[in-house]
C-alpha cells in the first residue's frame, strides 16, 4: 500500500520507555515491518517501506504544510497553471543541489521524468505521467501484463526546459489537481550520474533531501542515513542521524520496541488490544487516510460478471471484520474518509445481507471450482484474515475456498502479470489530498496501482472529465460520479478503514498533524 497522510485521532503524553540503544541524543531507530528494500529510487517505487525511506533522502518539488494543510513549496519557488490549467510552469529556487555537489536543474526534471515514462523501462511510477503530452508514443499498446516495446520516442512532448530552473509541463488535457500531484515523490529527481547507469545506484541512492546514506548498503542491512548539511528546503528533521531496520515481522518489530531496541513501531493488527498497557503513555494513533479492499482478477473470466463480485461484497459482514481487524470501521465507499467528497454510504452493495448475495450469485450463474484467497505469509494476520473472509463466503455463499500463502512480494508481482490465481487484499492511501488520487490510480485503465486490471472507458470518460474541471466542488461531484462506476463495476470490494496506532521511545516526541499525520522522520528530541 502506497504511504498515505494519517489524521490524528488521539495522541500520548509523556512517561517512562526503555532505552532506544539508537546511540546519540538525536538519532533513532525506525523500525519497518517489511521485508528489506532492494534498491531506493523514488521514480521506481510507489510501496510503503521505500517511500518512507525516500522521504528522507528525496524533496518534492511542493508539500502540505503540517501547520496549516496548505500546499508549501520546497524545491519550487513557484507553481504556475494557465487559464486553462492544461500548461503548468515550474520554477525552482536557486541554490540547491544534489548530495553529490551536482546543481539542481530543470533539465535533472526533465530528464528523469522522460526515463520514468518511458514504457520500456517498467519503472513503477510510469503511469503517474500519462496525463502529460506526448506519454502514448512513450507506452505503445500493449498486452496486459507485459511490458511495452522500446520505442524512437525517448522524450515527453508535453515536458520543455524554458532555462536552468525553468520547466514546462503541457498535460494532454486540463488538470486542475496537477499542482497537488506535485508533491508526490515519484517526481523526485535523480541526478545525471544516476540517470546514466540508474542499476549501478540502486543501493548508493544520491537525493537532494535532508539525508544522504552513512554508510555502505547491502542486502539485508539497516539502512543508515546521516543529516545532510546541504539540504536547504522548510521544515528540516531534527534527528542527525536515522536507522531504518526492517522486521519481515510485525509482531517482532513491536517486540524489538518493548526490548528497548528501536524508537518507533507501528502496532500491527495482533497488538490492537494490548498497546495501550504494554507501553503505557508512548503510544499515538490516528485515523489512517486510506482504505483496504478485496482485489477481485479481472484476467479471470469466473468472475467477470458484476453480480457475481456484488455477491461477494454482500456475503461479508464488514463489522464482524472490522471488529477482526480492530481499531478498524467497515468501508461502503473507495475513498477514505478524511477526503474532500467521501460519501459514507456510497456502496449500495456494501451492506451485509446474505439472502440477497445468495439471489445475485445465482443471477450471475454460480461460481466455477474454487475461490482461492491469498495472503502474505509475513503478516502475523495474513491467514487469519483470509480465513474469515473465506468462511463467509463459504457459510453464505456455499462457495468452495482455499487458502494459498505466499510473502508479498511474489503475490504483488504475479498479479502485475496477471498470473495470480484468485483474490488478494490490498490497501491504498493517497500520494496527495485529492479524491482524484483515489480513483485514477485503481481504477484508471492505465493507473499506477490499478491492482485488479481493471478498465472501462466510461470510468477514464469521468475522470478525464473532472480532471478538465477548474472549478474544486463542481470536480468533486464528477469523480463522485466516477467513483459510482467503479463501485457498480466492483473490481475491488471495499472492506474497511483503520486508525493506525504506533510507539515511540521515551526520547522523541513523533510529530503529529492533522494534516500530515504521524512522522518518526520529523520528530523532534527531549
Amino acid at each position: 500500500m502506497a504511504l498515505g497522510l494519517a489524521l490524528v485521532l488521539a495522541s500520548c503524553g509523556d512517561g517512562k520507555s526503555a532505552d532506544s540503544g539508537s546511540g546519540g541524543a538525536k538519532s533513532e531507530i525506525i523500525a519497518i515491518a517489511a521485508d528489506p528494500l532492494e534498491y531506493i529510487n523514488p521514480l521506481n517505487e510507489n510501496g510503503s517501506p521505500g517511500i518512507q525511506v525516500a522521504m528522507a533522502m528525496f524533496a518534492p518539488l511542493v508539500t502540505t504544510d503540517p501547520n496549516t494543510g496548505k500546499l508549501l513549496n520546497v524545491m519550487a519557488d513557484s507553481v504556475t497553471p494557465d487559464k486553462t490549467s492544461q500548461t503548468w510552469t515550474i520554477k525552482l529556487k536557486p541554490g540547491n543541489t544534489f548530495q553529490n555537489g551536482q546543481p539542481l536543474t530543470a533539465k535533472d526534471y526533465v530528464d528523469s521524468w522522460n526515463m520514468t515514462a518511458e514504457g520500456s523501462n517498467a519503472w513503477k511510477n510510469n503511469g503517474f505521467f500519462s496525463k502529460i503530452e506526448g506519454y502514448d508514443a512513450m507506452n505503445p499498446p500493449t498486452p496486459d501484463g507485459a511490458t511495452p516495446k522500446p520505442t524512437s520516442v525517448k522524450a515527453l512532448s508535453g515536458l520543455k526546459q524554458v532555462d536552468d530552473l525553468t520547466f514546462t509541463v503541457k498535460l494532454k488535457v486540463p488538470f486542475s489537481q496537477f499542482g497537488l500531484t506535485l508533491q508526490y515523490l515519484g517526481l523526485a529527481p535523480l541526478p545525471e550520474e544516476v540517470r546514466k547507469n540508474p542499476d549501478a545506484y540502486k543501493r548508493k541512492p544520491i537525493g537532494n533531501g535532508p539525508y544522504k546514506l552513512a554508510a555502505d548498503w547491502n542486502a539485508g542491512d539497516d539502512i543508515k542515513l546521516a543529516k545532510w548539511d546541504g539540504y536547504k528546503g522548510p521544515n528540516p528533521p531534527e534527528a542527525d542521524s536515522i536507522t531504518y531496520r526492517f522486521i519481515p515481522n510485525a509482531d517482532t518489530a513491536y517486540n524489538e520496541f518493548l526490548a528497548g531496541n528501536v524508537d518507533f513501531v507501528d502496532v500491527p493488527s495482533t497488538k490492537v488490544k494490548s498497546f495501550k498497557t504494554d507501553a503505557p503513555d508512548q503510544w499515538v494513533t490516528s485515523v489512517s487516510s486510506g482504505a483496504n479492499y478485496l482485489v477481485i482478477p479481472a484476467w479471470d473470466a469466473r468472475y467477470k460478471n458484476p453480480k457475481l463480485r456484488h455477491a461477494f461484497s454482500m456475503a461479508i459482514d464488514r463489522k464482524a471484520f472490522a471488529d477482526l481487524v480492530g481499531l478498524a470501521e467497515p468501508a461502503k465507499g473507495l475513498v477514505a474518509p478524511d477526503m474532500a467528497g467521501y460519501r459514507a454510504d456510497a456502496c449500495k452493495y456494501c451492506d451485509f445481507d446474505p439472502t440477497k448475495a445468495k439471489q445475485l450469485l445465482q443471477e450471475a450463474g454460480g461460481f466455477s471450482g474454487s475461490v482461492n484467497i491469498n495472503y502474505n505469509t509475513t503478516s502475523a494476520t495474513g491467514q487469519i484474515f483470509a480465513e474469515a473472509i473465506g468462511n463467509m463466503l463459504r457459510q453464505n455463499l456455499g462457495l468452495d475456498v482455499k487458502y494459498t500463502g505466499k510473502q508479498g512480494s511474489e503475490i504483488t508481482d504475479l498479479a502485475d502479470n496477471r498470473k495470480l490465481d484468485g483474490l488478494r487484499f490490498s490497501g491504498w492511501g493517497h500520494d496527495y489530498p485529492s479524491i482524484e488520487d483515489y480513483l485514477t490510480p485503481m481504477f484508471k485503465s492505465n493507473g499506477d496501482a490499478n491492482f485488479s486490471g481493471y478498465n472501462n472507458p466510461a470510468l477514464d470518460a469521468v475522470l478525464a472529465k473532472g480532471d478538465a474541471e477548474p472549478d474544486p466542488e463542481k470536480a468533486i461531484a464528477i469523480y463522485q460520479q466516477a467513483e459510482d462506476i467503479a463501485l457498480e463495476d466492483m473490481p475491488l470490494i471495499p472492506l474497511y478503514t483503520k486508525s493506525n496506532a504506533y510507539l515511540h521511545s521515551n526520547k522523541i516526541e513523533p510529530r503529529v498533524s492533522k494534516y500530515t499525520g504521524v512522522s518518526a522522520l520529523y520528530a523532534t528530541f527531549k
